[in-house]
């Protein structure tokens, strides 16, 4: 990052306390930052610790400069200073990590049918099957796979080792991290005699805009019809998302996350880490499942839950059964405590 104090209040929209020439180079934390370095207080109640900074330039939320007047450094006085921090990394982040060079690596290999727009990236060892579309601006990492009839939309970026199977789509601004499968089959069989069969998996899986996937995930094709991720999902690494699920928009969904087969997943829901949901249920919009959660019926909108343990089938289903009934228990064990004069110390 090299940028002035001024430039930077101009970037965040913010109101700068202090020398407009000075000149930042990094981004820290409050406790390691130096004179170089930005860095944010988010909340005024910390301002005491802030004061004592040696950050060169602090971004601040509005109404804190009575508790800042003792930081020697710039203050940039912002309505929400997290924020203002990311504008700000963004801008450190195309110096310290540029996107590679538009071009095709000589050692890749690309269909003589595939469509490639203008501007795009293909690393080493990359290969892009017959058919295949990759839009404008973007990036096609070392020994990516982008399969048949696949397309990768404008600006969006596989980083190294990335599986797009054949005929799967991502939208436009797409970030899919190292490792990750789209398109592996579903996990289909049936067992006519005695023995598992593979149900063929001819589906496809498509990634809408702006959406975020980690590294090492799996998102598996439908058996006939989609697998969706909506548009500004965003989803950590190690997570499996089985055939034909339909994920909303504005959804997170953390570490270690399974989601078995036709789930239909709202809008801004959010799923946390280890939680487990199974096959053909439904959870609505703006949900929370917290971690290491099973969820083995449908939910309603606007729900926060949580908490699952494995038991004998038919123990754990006469536990559910009493577990809602608790509260009116403890109200008459109470009751017949008291009558009985047990109730005291």
């Amino acid at each position: 990052m090299n940028l002035k104090a001024s430039e930077l209040a101009t970037l965040t929209g913010g109101e700068l306390r202090g020398d407009p020439q000075l000149r930042l180079s990094g981004a820290a934390p409050l406790e390691t930052a130096g004179p170089a370095d930005l860095s944010f207080l988010a909340d005024a109640a910390r301002a005491a610790g802030a004061a004592a900074s040696k950050a060169g330039c602090l971004l601040a939320p509005e109404g804190s400069a009575g508790q800042l007047k003792d930081f020697p450094g710039a203050v940039i006085f912002t309505k929400n200073p997290k924020y203002a921090f990311t504008l700000a990394l963004r801008f450190a982040e195309k110096d310290l990590r540029p996107a590679p060079a538009p071009g095709i690596h000589p050692s890749a290999g690309v269909a003589a049918t595939a469509r490639l727009a203008k501007d795009i990236h293909i690393g080493p060892c990359a290969v892009i099957e017959p058919g295949a579309f990759i839009d404008e601006g973007a990036v096609i990492g070392a020994q990516c796979y982008v399969g048949r009839n696949a397309k990768v939309g404008a600006r969006s970026r596989l980083y190294p080792g990335v599986k797009l199977l054949d005929s799967c789509e991502l939208g436009a601004d797409v970030i899919i991290h190292a490792g990750t499968v789209i398109g592996s089959d579903g996990y289909g069989y049936i067992s006519p005699a005695g023995r598992h069969e593979k149900i063929p998996q001819l589906g496809r899986v498509i990634i809408e805009d702006e959406v975020e996937i980690g590294a090492n995930s799996a998102i598996d094709r439908a058996a006939l019809d989609t697998t969706v991720i909506g548009a500004g999902t965003k989803v950590d690494n190690l997570v499996h998302i089985a055939h034909n699920v339909k994920i909303g928009r504005n959804c997170l969904i953390m570490a270690q996350v399974g989601i078995a087969g036709s789930v239909v997943i709202g809008n801004g829901v959010i799923i946390a880490g280890q939680a487990a949901l199974t096959d053909h249920i439904t959870v609505g919009d703006n949900t929370v499942i917290m971690g290491k959660t099973g969820v083995m019926k449908d939910l309603g909108p606007g729900r926060i839950v949580f908490g699952h343990l494995a038991r004998p089938r038919l123990e754990a289903m006469k536990i559910e059964a009493l577990l809602g009934r608790l509260p009116e228990m403890n109200t008459a064990i109470r009751r017949i405590k008291k009558h009985l004069g047990l109730d005291k110390p």
